[in-house]
């Protein structure tokens, strides 16, 4: 794609173009906001480095491509919530404007190069602005190890004490410190190079955990030159130091010096660039396990019946949530009439209940034949509105199931938040992590959902993982071989939990294209849960309990024709334990526990956890049934104090419960592989 690159001067800009090189993208414009009292060095923005601005102007040159400026005011911050949406007279709209007339002047602009580390703040500020002008975010060390990228960098640089005897060092990375502002750094460190900095910096980590990348803002640099730097580098000819109490400051005399290296040069330092593999550490060892048995991948089109479930709405109200479920169009409609009257339905549910949209938390969401998909996420996204209802769209798991009624394209099922829903502005109890860049750390936001939903207040965290498919992050492309998908959609799903510390799984959904993965998928589970594999962190704190609260499932399709997908439903952690659920639950709660105990199921297949919050106390259950008449008893006595999602074969004909979301798939499977009935996952 053709990127601009939002330049500061400091090194993660600079350094994430040198990424989005590798990554084959094309650098036809440099963006940069500078303060409009151009005297001023520092004006404390919450989102732009402006400290060594004087030099910008010189890096079109050095590139070869066009600058595009625009000046910002001080104290122009003016919305700093986490999660940004449009703000009259703030700051970060002057960067819209700015990218906006880059694009009307360069029609085939596509992406925009942001050089984010760890700065949610500063990432989504650029999301939200890429995703209002249709541009594409490239944040290529985003949730980068700091030690590690440090190391990176470092390795690209320059020695500065040996440019003379040293031609290829000579036109390498070379980033110099210009602020500092933390303990154990002082105007000694001024004008220092990566390189040389970098031992201090660890020293520093160490003692007073400061951040080796800067990244709490202990200091800030201006690069001098690059390999692509094609046209000229800047050689530093003073230094001036000023100091302002524990906070010292740079200003660089530079002068540009004018060269010419060839694109074989700039070639060989980006193929020397470091760049993560797709198996973090630790997830090689099932990669390997799990690839001694041959797996043969091939389409299998479902041909079996329909559902013969009359699967009505189910308005269902659980504690602090309501449960909006089965939407479907039974009437011989197009895609688009069936998804509108499906939407206009949920629309009069949540206005007949005074609930905002933005109340909504997780949705799932079946579709007949995923190639109406895109017709249909169309009709999705304008329900969402999210300029109108907030930038935390719902989680989502979207699948295909031929096994929907007839003439019914899609069924919508949704959970919705109860609190707080007088107040119809943003629902600023939910959090959540809504990530539209490309990078290393895992698939970017490509429609309306987010990665993540939890609300703020939750004690516990209880979060909504979206469906997570095997694309390989940087390229958004489907992982090959095939059969490597299915791990790599799973340590997705475990980044997505680690990313926002919520780790302890409470049920979890495997969604099966083809059969013949299925004991890949339960040989990667197991390893996955096994606290006695291996040593390292990605194995530590699992138990083989944990391998229960996982179902199985053989749908028809998924998203990109990706062979697996893992979702389900996580929390930071554990109040109670399956050990203290008869002692500590409610009454209903032992009764939906004794249920299934009392029809004799396997307590292999059967797993049950409880969170406590504030005043209740909620249990997620999943279990698997092969007696239509025990799934009768257990729907019965679940059917006061509890939501169940329902997996079943659409040959089986079920009554209709309020309280159950019906969900017709082609098989079912345990976590040992062996197939059952029927299976539900159960909140109560």
């Amino acid at each position: 794609m053709k990127f601009l690159a939002l330049i500061s001067g400091g090194k993660d800009s600079f350094y994430n173009i040198f990424h989005c090189l590798k990554n084959d993208h094309e650098l036809i414009a440099l963006g940069n906001l500078y303060p409009k009292e151009s005297d001023k060095q520092e004006l404390d923005s919450f989102m732009f480095q402006t400290v060594g601005h004087d030099l910008i102007e010189y890096y079109s040159e050095c590139v070869g491509v066009p600058l595009f400026r625009r000046s910002i005011l001080r104290n122009t911050s003016k919305n700093v919530e986490l999660n940004y949406t449009a703000t009259q007279d703030d700051e970060i709209e002057e960067l819209y404007t700015l990218l906006k007339t880059v694009k009307a002047k360069i029609p085939d602009l596509e992406a925009v190069s942001v050089g984010a580390i760890l700065s949610s703040y500063q990432r989504t500020r650029v999301e939200n602005v890429c995703s209002r002008l249709g541009l594409v975010v490239l944040s290529y060390l985003w949730q980068r190890d700091q030690a590690e990228l440090m190391s990176e960098m470092c390795l690209m640089s320059k020695d500065i004490n040996n440019v003379e005897n040293n031609t290829n060092s000579g036109n390498k990375f070379d980033a110099r410190i210009i602020k500092v502002a933390a303990i154990g750094l002082n105007d000694k460190h001024l004008g220092m190079s990566l390189p040389q900095i970098e031992p201090v910096l660890h020293k520093l980590n160490q003692l007073y955990q400061v951040h080796i990348c800067g990244e709490g803002g202990e200091f800030e640099t201006m690069v001098l030159d690059a390999p692509f730097f094609r046209h000229g580098y800047l050689k530093l000819t003073d230094i001036l130091k000023y100091s302002d109490g524990e906070v010292h400051n740079a200003r660089l005399k530079v002068e540009f010096r004018p060269r010419h290296l060839s694109k074989v040069f700039l070639q060989t330092q980006l193929d020397q660039l470091p760049v993560p593999l797709s198996f973090r550490s630790g997830w090689e060892a099932p990669t390997q396990v799990s690839m001694k048995k041959s797996i043969e991948i091939r389409e299998r089109r479902f041909e079996g019946p329909t559902s013969n479930t009359i699967a009505r709405t189910s308005i269902n109200k659980i504690n602090d949530k309501l449960y909006i479920s089965n939407l479907q169009s039974r009437e011989s409609k197009t895609v688009e009439e069936q998804g509108d009257d499906i939407f206009s339905e949920l629309a009069d549910i949540l206005r007949s209940n005074q609930i905002p949209r933005n109340h909504i938390l997780s949705s799932s969401l079946l579709i007949k034949d995923m190639s109406n998909f895109g017709r249909i996420n169309k009709i999705y996204n304008e329900f969402l509105d999210l300029t109108k209802y907030g930038p935390l769209p719902p989680s989502r798991a979207c699948v295909g199931s031929r096994c929907l009624p007839e003439n019914c394209h899609l069924q919508l099922s949704v959970v919705v938040d109860l609190k707080n829903t007088s107040n119809c502005e943003i629902n600023r109890n939910k959090g959540g992590l809504h990530v539209q860049g490309r990078s290393y750390w895992a698939p970017c936001n490509i429609g309306p959902y987010s990665q993540s939903i939890w609300l703020s207040t939750d004690a516990n965290q209880v979060s909504y993982i979206s469906g997570q498919i095997g694309l390989v992050p940087q390229s958004m492309k489907m992982k090959e071989p095939s059969t490597d998908q299915t791990i790599l959609a799973l340590q997705h799903f475990d980044t997505l939990c680690k990313t926002i510390g919520a780790q302890e799984k409470l049920y979890m959904t495997c969604y099966i294209s083809d059969e013949s993965i299925l004991d890949y998928v339960c040989k990667t589970w197991a390893l996955y849960c096994s606290r006695s594999k291996y040593e390292s962190d990605l194995w530590k704190n699992k138990t083989d309990d944990d391998k229960e609260c996982l179902i199985i499932v053989k749908i028809s399709e998924l998203p990109r024709g990706a062979v697996s997908e893992w979702g389900g439903v996580t929390c930071k952690k554990l109040i109670v334990d399956d050990i203290d659920v008869e002692e500590q639950g409610g009454a209903e709660n032992k009764n939906i526990l004794h249920s299934f105990r009392k029809l004799n199921l396997n307590i292999e297949y059967f797993h049950d956890i409880a969170v406590s919050l504030p005043g209740s106390q909620k249990h997620f259950t999943t279990g698997f049934v092969d007696d239509r008449e025990k799934l009768a008893l257990v729907l019965e006595r679940t059917s006061k104090s509890a939501q169940v999602t329902l997996y079943y074969s659409p040959g089986e004909t079920i009554a209709f419960y309020h309280h159950v979301e019906y969900y017709p798939v082609e098989k079912i499977f345990d976590c040992d592989g062996k197939e059952h009935r029927f299976a539900l996952h159960i909140r109560s």
